[in-house]
C-alpha cells in the first residue's frame, strides 16, 4: 500500500507574519534555501532521541534533484530507529541471515517532494507514509536549526497538515458517522491527575445518526471558533472540543470542530502510481504528488 501525506508550509518572521516564499528575507528564494538544506542533511545525519527513548537518525537516502522550472525538489528520505529486536531471514529458505539487536538501526527510505511556488506564501511537502517513521517534527526542527546555523534567526518554517479538498468533501458528503468524541478540559485541582475528560459515543447507522452528522457538519463549517468558547451539542452539554469520525470508501477520518487542521492528510495512491520491481516509480510518484498539490491548494 502506498500512502502520501500532504503538508503545507510557510515561512514566518518573529511577528508570525507569513513571507512570500520566493523572496523571503527581502531577496532569498526558499527553493534555494531548501535545496541547500537537503544537501546539508545528506552530508550531516540528524540524530535524536524520541519520546519513547528510541535513538533515531534522519537524512537523505541519496542526493536530491531540483527542478527549477517546476520549482520542486524530489528524492528519498532515510529514517532509522533503534529498539526493534528480531531476525532477518532468507525469504525462500527461511535461513537466518542476521540477528537484529535492540541497539541496531532499523532503516527505511521513502519518497518526498517539496514544492515552492513563486510569489505565494504557501508551499507543500509531500511525503510517502511509513509506519514508525514520522517526518513533520524532525523536518521542521532540522530546517529551523539549519537556518539558525547559517545566521538567520528571525525566520522559521511551519508545517501543517493539508488534506486535499476533494478528500474532505467526499468524507463529509458521503461518509457514515462512526463515532463522536466530546472533550472538556479539567481546570480543577485534579487536572494533573486526571487531565482531559473525554466521552466517546459509538454510532449505529440510523436516522438519528444522519441528523447528528448534519449538526456536526454545520458546526465544522461554521466560522472560526474562539478557543475559549464552549460548543453546545444536543442535550449532552457544552464542550471545549468535539471530534467526530466519518467512514468512507474503507477509510475513516477524524474531524475536529475547533482544531480543523488536526485531520490526517494521508491519501492512498496505490492504484494511481506505476510500479517497477514491485516498487512505485519516481516519475509516477512525482506526477501524483503534483496532482495532489493542485487539489489541496
Amino acid at each position: 500500500m502506498v500512502k502520501l501525506e500532504i503538508y503545507r508550509f510557510s515561512i514566518l518572521n518573529k511577528a508570525k507574519e507569513q513571507q512570500v516564499l520566493s523572496f523571503y528575507n527581502e531577496e532569498e528564494d526558499l527553493l534555494e534555501t531548501l535545496n541547500d538544506f537537503c544537501s546539508y542533511i545528506h552530508r550531516n545525519i540528524r540524530d535524536y532521541t524520541d519520546n519513547q527513548g528510541k535513538y533515531r537518525t534522519f537524512t537523505l537516502d541519496r542526493i536530491q534533484k531540483k527542478d527549477q522550472e517546476k520549482r520542486t525538489i524530489t528524492g528519498y528520505f532515510e529514517s532509522s530507529y533503534t529498539g526493534e529486536e528480531g531476525k532477518l531471514r532468507n525469504r525462500e529458505t527461511n535461513e537466518k541471515i542476521i540477528d537484529i539487536k535492540t541497539d541496531d538501526l532499523v532503516s527505511k527510505s521513502f519518497f518526498y517532494l517539496i514544492y515552492v511556488p513563486k510569489n505565494l506564501k504557501y508551499g507543500y511537502l509531500i511525503v510517502e507514509r511509513k509506519e514508525n517513521h514520522g517526518v513533520k517534527t524532525i523536518f521542521e526542527n532540522a530546517f529551523n536549526n539549519f537556518m539558525r546555523a547559517k545566521g538567520v534567526s528571525n525566520y522559521y518554517l511551519e508545517l501543517r497538515q493539508a488534506p486535499p479538498r476533494y478528500f474532505i468533501k467526499n468524507h463529509l458528503e458521503n461518509g457514515t458517522l462512526k463515532e463522536i468524541r466530546l472533550f472538556n478540559n479539567d481546570s480543577s485541582e485534579l487536572s494533573n491527575t486526571f487531565g482531559r475528560e473525554e466521552r466517546i459515543f459509538k454510532i449505529s447507522n440510523s436516522s438519528d445518526s444522519h441528523e447528528m452528522k448534519r449538526i456536526l457538519i454545520e458546526l465544522f463549517n461554521q466560522d472560526e471558533t474562539n478557543e475559549f468558547t464552549k460548543i453546545p451539542f444536543l442535550n449532552k452539554g457544552e464542550f471545549d472540543e468535539i471530534a467526530f469520525v466519518l467512514g468512507y470508501n474503507k477509510s475513516c477520518k477524524t474531524f475536529y470542530i475547533k482544531n480543523k487542521e488536526k485531520i490526517r492528510s494521508n491519501v492512498d495512491v496505490s492504484n494511481l502510481v506505476d510500479y517497477e520491481n514491485n516498487l512505485p516509480t519516481l516519475k509516477s510518484m512525482i506526477k501524483i504528488s503534483l496532482e495532489l498539490i493542485k487539489s489541496a491548494a
